[in-house]
């Protein structure tokens, strides 16, 4: 079912680290995301687009707004092609082509299920190097420069209207609406969403615990007081249910219907994620102790041999001490039975009475000598004791590093041999969920018959209402689970919705 989501951002020099904005083309536009690109001005490549975006921060004011961004998601009713089609036009009727923009479609991989995409908007005309949408603006500033007052609104409503184009040229009833559920008249409380993050955590890993927290106004918010002992997965549920049982009192026969098997599938559905979440949140925890168990294998490893390298370095200067201290005390002696000799009463008398100067010069010749042969003698001792600490080095590495390695295979191996066994119990684990969906497609159908017989065995004289009402009155009435539109079957996303 489609579903409306349109959000809007921006990036400015005083409000982000330098390189934000660039850094943010090049995730959008990543190998990994397997994107379908298209830029106007801003190249396409990743990185020549970041290098264009840096280039761009460094040309602009200290202050300076440097993009906007948008992320919207796409209805999954449309094929490649048209949602393609989709942003391309949503971007040219927003900028009509005088400001640079760049935009990212992720709909393969892991967003199979979430088609979205990312849409960068550099505020700058082509030509005059002005504002064009001025979406920072105030709402009296729009106003002036002929503008709606509200940015943030008029992105939206466009958003919808091309959207909803999109879905009625495409030949698909589903439409999206970006008002609340209060505005659309839908008597239904809106459940909390939660994160990509939040969801692996409690699937995955383990059920989340409340915490106190500070806010950046610096005060504490109690949350387990305020979640009592709940989390928003178990928060949604009780807004799911209290919405069911709103339903199963509706004046509604067909609405009444519907809720009580969506009330007794639901059941079926927790059950099944219960228990598959338990399971899932063991093989997390035995993969988090085998690496573990490698880590400390490693950690000893790795202990040991800093440990034989500082028993080495001990040694090693202690020698070096001796060497230096029995070099500095042979130099010292030298020096000193050079210089006595030369101020023998011998040496004196021979530098007076040589006028020539020739003995001055042989003195001196021998002291120069003396020291670039001590100075010798050092470099060769340092050089020595490199010599000796490298082939240390070398001899610890090559006891060292082969029971790195094998520690290393080892590991490889024994995560390989896991992640066989989990595979095949993911592979387990979604075969119960086709099995839990074909169940439910099954009884739905039961249930969607039920219905029909029952409106064919109805008086003449009771007015029905055309297709188009019908499916408007289902499709108000029915989405009462907030489920996301992944959780559910072909059939059963026909009358149930997703809350904004």
């Amino acid at each position: 079912m489609a579903i409306y989501s349109c959000n809007l951002a921006s990036i400015g020099r005083t409000t982000h680290s330098p390189g934000t904005a660039g850094a943010h083309l090049r995730y959008i536009g990543r190998e990994g995301a397997q994107p379908i690109v298209e830029a106007h001005v801003i190249p396409i490549d990743p990185t020549a687009a970041r290098t264009w975006m840096d280039r761009e921060e460094h040309r602009a004011r200290a202050n300076a707004r440097l993009c906007d961004k948008l992320r919207v998601a796409i209805p999954r009713e449309l094929d490649e092609t048209q949602r393609l089609q989709l942003v391309r036009d949503f971007v040219q009727d927003l900028t009509g082509g005088r400001v640079p923009w760049m935009f990212a479609i992720h709909q393969r991989g892991e967003d199979t299920n979430n088609p979205h995409a990312h849409i960068v908007l550099r505020d700058r005309d082509l030509e005059t190097g002005k504002r064009v949408l001025r979406l920072s603006d105030s709402a009296r500033d729009r106003a002036k420069a002929g503008l709606e007052p509200k940015a943030v609104e008029w992105i939206r409503a466009r958003w919808e209207r091309c959207a909803n184009a999109a879905l009625e040229h495409a030949g698909h009833a589903a439409r999206i609406d970006r008002r609340s559920l209060e505005a659309q008249g839908i008597d239904r409380a809106a459940t909390i969403h939660i994160g990509p993050r939040g969801e692996e955590v409690e699937r995955h890993v383990q059920r989340p615990t409340s915490k106190k927290r500070v806010n950046g106004a610096g005060r504490e918010i109690d949350y387990p007081a305020i979640d009592q002992g709940r989390t928003r997965k178990d928060r949604n549920a009780e807004i799911i249910d209290m919405n069911l049982e709103r339903a199963a009192r509706s004046p509604d026969h067909e609405t009444r219907t519907w809720a009580r098997f969506e009330r007794e599938q639901i059941k079926l559905d927790r059950k099944l994620e219960s228990d598959l979440a338990v399971l899932s949140r063991r093989r997390t925890m035995e993969q988090r102790q085998l690496r573990a168990s490698f880590r400390v294998q490693a950690t000893e490893l790795r202990q040991r041999r800093d440990d034989e390298r500082h028993a080495g370095h001990a040694i090693h200067r202690e020698n070096l001490s001796g060497c230096v201290r029995a070099l500095r005390d042979r130099q010292a002696q030298e020096r000193a039975a050079l210089a006595r000799k030369q101020e023998s009463l011998w040496g004196r008398f021979s530098r007076v009475a040589d006028v020539t100067g020739s003995t001055r010069r042989r003195q001196s010749e021998v002291r120069r000598t003396q020291i670039a042969t001590h100075k010798i003698e050092r470099s060769d001792l340092a050089r020595r004791s490199r010599q000796d600490w490298t082939a240390f080095g070398d001899a610890l590495g090559g006891k060292f590093a082969p029971q790195e390695d094998a520690l290393a295979e080892q590991r490889r191996e024994a995560l390989a041999t896991m992640r066989i066994m989990h595979m095949r119990g993911e592979a387990q684990a979604d075969a119960k969920r086709q099995l839990r969906e074909q169940a439910r497609e099954a009884e739905r159908q039961q249930v969607a018959a039920s219905l029909t017989g029952m409106m064919q065995r109805a008086p003449a004289s009771v007015p029905t209402t055309g297709p188009r009402e019908e499916f408007n009155r289902t499709r108000e009435t029915a989405r009462l689970t907030g489920r996301h539109p992944i959780e559910q079957s072909r059939g059963a996303r026909r009358i149930q919705g997703y809350d904004r």
